[in-house]
């Protein structure tokens, strides 16, 4: 008998000598742990992705995706303060902000992506 053989037949021998009770409760704390752990997964997943853009909301994390998938952008960093009044303003830092070009595609995408004007969005060039 080689070790796996050894070991499923040492777990049946431990299942055949549990009571039905013994099983219940084995089979309660199985599916606990396990629902634990999915939920564990699934609320903290998009944590996680998030938490890769330290100190950055979802919808700025969203944005710098966005604009660093455009052609000439670079690396690129976000953010979107809220006024009093409800409106916002978006600070864009990026390696790109040196080419006209950019600057435009950058106002104009952000502004589409929050459904604000292109006048709220500020773009700069990132320092090398």
């Amino acid at each position: 008998m080689n070790n796996e053989e050894k070991t499923k037949g040492a777990i049946r021998a431990f299942f055949q000598r549990m009571d039905g009770k013994m099983k219940d409760i084995l089979l309660l704390v199985s599916l606990a742990i396990l629902l634990f752990v999915s939920a564990w997964q699934i609320f903290h997943a998009e944590e996680s992705e998030e938490t890769s853009l330290i100190g950055a909301t979802q919808e700025e994390t969203k944005v710098i995706r966005l604009l660093e998938e455009m052609e000439g952008v670079g690396d690129a960093n976000v953010i979107v303060c809220q006024g009093e009044n409800g409106s916002k303003n978006v600070v864009v830092v990026c390696e790109g902000a040196d080419n006209l070009h950019v600057v435009i595609r950058v106002r104009e995408a952000v502004a589409a992506a929050l459904g604000i004007e292109e006048k709220a969005v500020k773009v700069y060039l990132k320092k090398e």
